[in-house]
């Protein structure tokens, strides 16, 4: 693949060019094609870099072509998931049968990279991946999906697919995780204020003293988010859910909305004068009238 000198404006567009061109070869006799490259955005790099990328890697062939050797061997560099996700669809192609596993599963490969070589090698651009598509189309595997309340269950293979809410944990378990801002209504709000403000000032509020309550008040609660994590436990044949349990965190506590007030009350002169004042009323009365028992 060649670049343009007009290319070489913008160091993230130089950067994914030649990741591009190291990925993708020209086909030639024996070589198998692995689908197309997808470019990936460079770290660090600017929306308008990567939009120049993009629309470069549209207008280039992103063909990805390996030997057979190569393609035979990539099976072995699969997750465990993949492979077992590819033994699934050969045995609803009715390439391979009930219990085969890695084993039987990659030399199913190795026959479809052999086809797919046939192909590479007079231009043609079809994988493996490709070639197994037909067979399980051909099978009506497609179709062999049926729902069994959050499992999807393929009919042929037995394989189960969790579609519910929330993320699967395994042995039946899900977890769904809710998180909400709890917001104190103005009635309880006022309450809270009046209150410490008679303990602690004498008085009642003011409306701009129980505003910039508020507003302290609903800024704690909005830094502290209330988060439900529900665990479900679902029937592994039917689906459906057999018990639940949720636990919970975050938000303000009542203690904590009072503390909040106080600190915004401790914040006035009026608070220091007033302390003052009451502590000398205090000593005053214990002098003439005694000290109370």
């Amino acid at each position: 693949m060649a670049i343009k000198a007009s290319d070489k404006t913008d160091p993230d567009l130089i950067k994914a060019l030649q990741g591009l061109a190291g990925s993708s070869t020209a086909a030639s006799t024996g070589r198998v094609y692995m689908g197309d490259y997808s470019p990936t955005r460079p770290k660090g790099s600017s929306a308008q870099a990567w939009k120049n990328i993009q629309e470069l890697a549209a207008k280039e062939d992103r063909s990805i072509w390996l030997s057979s050797d190569e393609a035979s061997q990539d099976f072995y560099a699969w997750d465990q998931k993949k492979q077992a996700d590819f033994v699934s669809k050969g045995v609803v192609a009715g390439l391979l049968k009930l219990g085969d596993g890695p084993m039987e599963g990659a030399t199913l490969w190795k026959k479809l990279v052999k086809e797919a070589a046939q192909y590479g090698a007079v231009g043609q651009k079809v994988s493996p991946f490709d070639i197994m598509a037909t067979y399980v189309q051909a099978s009506g595997g497609g179709n062999a999906w049926t729902s069994a309340g959050v499992w999807q269950i393929n009919t042929q293979t037995g394989e189960r697919k969790y579609v519910g809410p929330g993320t699967y944990l395994g042995a039946g378990k899900a977890q769904q995780v809710d998180t909400r801002v709890d917001l104190t209504d103005p009635d309880t709000a006022r309450a809270i204020s009046t209150k410490l403000f008679q303990d602690l000032m004498g008085r009642d509020p003011g409306e701009g003293e129980l505003s910039a309550y508020a507003d302290a008040l609903h800024s704690a609660e909005q830094n502290s988010p209330v988060v439900s994590s529900t665990t479900t436990q679902y029937d592994l044949t039917t689906g459906q859910p057999i018990g639940s349990s949720t636990t919970q965190s975050g938000g303000v506590t009542s203690d904590g909305k009072a503390y909040i007030q106080e600190q915004q009350v401790k914040k006035s002169p009026e608070y220091g004068a007033y302390q003052a004042a009451t502590t000398y009323q205090n000593a005053f009365d214990a002098l003439v009238f005694g000290s109370s028992e």
